[in-house]
């Protein structure tokens, strides 16, 4: 240890530069965030030693010795200049039943060099989440229930997220599901590009025999029930991640990029632009209603991954008004749900790069977030730049001032229609 702590011993700072970084924007971005991080004492990381041997908690801000090992490597990265992964899983919890992990202590030391008390995992997960975590040595992770404390502030996750080196998504379901998608992708790909200038009627001629793709339809279908895709906080970790949001089975063997695909993935292989006839005719009852409600689902679900993912990439750069109505539009479509009515607030700060204290009182949080959500238009510029339609933001209207979190279901209760003010 001595070695090492002599190699890291001189004065460090964050200095990123990256290749393709018009006007740096990406390095104003990731300073800012990592520096904020690296100097938060809430900020914890787990780190997974190169030689096997015992995990621990880090906390960078006390910890020169690792908080230099990571400032080398965001100096040195050409990529997403970053260090750390984060996990994305449900706790699928229940009051009756909090799936404590109480042998986790074995694996596991806190930041004071003790076992760590038991966590709340669910007991089919730990396997793989701890094979997941070998297959990665000498690396670091934010993981909530070991990273997050009850008094961890809530907007400090959108930098946690914003700034990792990618996103690990535990997706429930069946274990073959993504290895499936994956295979099939690579092949439909390669006809998807002549759908664009096909008309109505060859689109439609060509795809009622192609049962390949009435497969993937099934598959992507499964894949879009997940519990994973119904939370308002994994809302916010499949945006905000500027690199990879990998999809893995929460149980089975994932070692191979094979058995992952990623949310950008989706994207390129069925982009929410393509026509609702074009994914329609790929349902075997497209003919019944049942079959257009699921078509126009499976539309929906890609066009809220688009815009939640585009905004989000552009969010360092200059603002567009039309790009924010478009995000507004797609949270008020969503039936995305959280158990604290606050997280309805909380799980979305991120993408709006806005920071409100933790509180309690869910009206008032969301008091509090529409006075900043407006400063914000205010700011950026968003506020009185015309619109597609002619039209320009002014403000938000009277009803979403109106809104009581508490009596909200989903999403599309918070974020609803005519949410904002045009003129």
């Amino acid at each position: 240890m001595a070695n090492n702590i002599d190699e890291y011993s001189d004065s460090y700072s964050i200095n990123i530069n990256l290749e393709d970084d018009q006007d740096n924007m990406r390095k104003r971005f990731f300073e800012k965030g990592l520096s904020a991080l690296l100097a938060d004492p809430y900020f914890l990381l787990l780190y997974v030693p190169e030689n096997g041997a015992k995990m621990q908690i880090i906390r960078p801000a006390t910890n020169a010795y690792h908080r230099k090992r990571m400032i080398k490597r965001i100096n040195e990265a050409k990529g997403i200049p970053s260090f750390y992964y984060t996990l994305s899983h449900i706790w699928g919890l229940s009051k009756d039943n909090r799936h404590h992990w109480s042998d986790i202590s074995e694996y596991v030391d806190d930041e004071n060099g003790q076992p760590v008390k038991p966590v709340s995992m669910r007991p089919e997960k730990r396997d793989t989440l701890l094979s997941l975590l070998k297959d990665h040595p000498d690396s670091y992770w934010w993981i909530d229930v070991l990273c997050a404390r009850t008094d961890t502030p809530l907007d400090i996750m959108g930098d946690i997220y914003s700034c990792c080196l990618e996103c690990i998504a535990m997706i429930d379901g069946e274990t073959t599901l993504i290895p499936q998608l994956h295979s099939l992708m690579v092949a439909v790909r390669k006809e998807f590009p002549t759908y664009y200038n096909m008309s109505y009627d060859e689109v439609l001629d060509r795809k009622q025999d192609d049962k390949r793709l009435a497969h993937v339809t099934e598959l992507l279908f499964t894949l879009m029930k997940s519990q994973w895709w119904k939370r308002v906080w994994t809302w916010q970790e499949m945006a905000l991640p500027f690199g990879d949001v990998r999809l893995m089975a929460e149980t089975g063997t994932h070692q191979s990029l094979s058995n992952t695909i990623t949310v950008d993935d989706l994207l390129d292989y069925f982009h929410p632009n393509f026509r609702l006839e074009y994914i329609a005719p790929a349902l075997n009852n497209v003919d019944s209603e049942s079959g257009l409600i699921n078509a126009m689902a499976l539309h929906a679900w890609l066009s809220e991954i688009f815009n939640a993912r585009s905004s989000s990439k552009r969010r360092i750069g200059k603002k567009s008004a039309q790009e924010f109505s478009y995000l507004m539009v797609s949270l008020g479509d969503s039936p995305r749900r959280c158990m604290n009515p606050v997280d309805y607030v909380y799980g979305v700060l991120g993408i709006f790069q806005l920071k409100i204290p933790r509180m309690n009182d869910p009206n008032a949080v969301w008091r509090l977030f529409l006075s900043e959500l407006d400063n914000y238009m205010e700011t950026t510029g968003i506020k009185n730049e015309v619109l597609g339609t002619g039209e320009r933001i002014t403000g938000i209207s009277d009803r979403a001032y109106r809104i009581d979190l508490q009596k909200a279901t989903d999403m599309s209760d918070v974020f609803i229609n005519h949410f904002l003010v045009t003129s």
